[in-house]
């Protein structure tokens, strides 16, 4: 028999793309799969939508808004499947893209989590991106961003340090094993925390553009202010770090990461934007109130640890030239030409 799989849909007022999301799920070759539909409080009648066109999906509603890494966490609790597929509202999957991302177990051993090739939905000529390498500078560095998708060395499977939780396909059992999201992520790196913890338990992460996904950038973020989640992006780096990695590189990545964030809070700070200056710092507080948490899940973290950061790296760093953090911090990464 088939493995079954569980998707699981995370949503927050995402009504205009739930149809066309859930027909490209229908209309799979794959049919061994359940669907499992997070709802997070939202206004625009989500909810109702999907219970009057699409019946046999499982839907639970939260009373508020608990943001992508607890949706996911209660969608999986609920999840019967052997594998767990996290999709994005915002996307729409080619008939085939199940039956390859199970293929892509069966080729590629010691596989946890595999993230298909996503193409933008208006431009599918151009990538989302194929996933993430850790650097020394502690920023990822996006492979493949808004860049063409037909090239040769972005369709072939490949290592990555993190998947991107838009589409990432990850084993069931691994999650009971190492759980899956941090609840105190909320939204912003929860995918990479995850990995990060795949690879150091021994297992991969990895693309397999055979498998494909169309995605709306930006599409299921818009509504948050920027300052807002500048936040949580730097409360989860830093909560991240602290929890997965070893101490010797604590000790290197910390301080890079600290200095090069304080000069970009200060970038910030003359260009008068002081709620993102301000986000910098209320995320180091937050990391300083909640160490003794952190250090409780550090503890667990690194008791099942079978890698170290330096097998880690030796498969999943890759260093970009320094070109690329410019068109990062400009948001013109997609000018960046990867040589790699």
């Amino acid at each position: 028999m088939k493995n079954l799989i569980s998707v699981i849909i995370v949503n927050y007022n995402g009504k205009k793309w739930l149809k066309k999301c859930f027909d490209s799920l229908y209309a799979q070759t794959y049919k061994n799969f359940e669907i499992i539909f997070v709802d997070n409080a939202s206004e625009d009648d989500s909810v109702e939508f999907v219970k009057n066109n699409f019946p046999e999906v499982i839907v639970i509603k939260n009373k508020k808004n608990l943001g992508f890494a607890t949706g996911n966490n209660i969608g999986v609790k609920k999840a019967k499947g052997e594998y767990i597929f996290i999709l994005n509202n915002d996307t729409f999957l080619a008939r085939d893209c199940l039956v390859k991302l199970i293929e892509s177990f069966d080729e590629i051993p010691n596989l946890g989590s595999v993230q298909p090739k996503i193409v933008l939905m208006k431009n599918p000529n151009k990538l989302d991106a194929c996933g993430a390498y850790w650097t020394d500078f502690s920023f990822l560095y996006h492979y493949g961003y808004g860049k063409k998708a037909s090239l040769k060395k972005y369709n072939k499977p490949r290592p990555f340090f993190s998947n991107k939780g838009v589409a990432m396909m990850i084993r069931k059992d691994l999650i009971n094993k190492i759980g899956l999201f941090d609840d105190d992520f909320w939204c912003y790196y929860e995918e990479t925390d995850f990995c990060n913890r795949v690879w150091l338990f021994g297992y991969e992460c990895w693309y397999y553009p055979e498998a494909l996904v169309y995605h709306v950038l930006g599409g299921t973020n818009v509504r948050f202010q920027n300052a807002y989640v500048q936040f949580h992006n730097f409360k989860n780096k830093l909560l991240s770090f602290l929890k997965n990695f070893e101490c010797k590189t604590l000790f290197k990545i910390i301080p890079v990461y600290l200095f090069l964030n304080f000069i970009l809070s200060i970038a910030w700070l003359l260009q008068g934007k002081f709620k993102h200056f301000l986000a910098l710092y209320k995320a180091i507080g937050w990391n300083i109130i909640n160490i003794r948490k952190t250090l409780k899940k550090r503890k667990i973290i690194q008791s099942f640890r079978k890698k170290t950061d330096k097998e880690i790296f030796s498969q999943a760093k890759k260093n970009p030239s320094l070109s690329y953090y410019y068109y990062l911090f400009t948001s013109k990464l997609e000018r960046y030409k990867d040589v790699i």
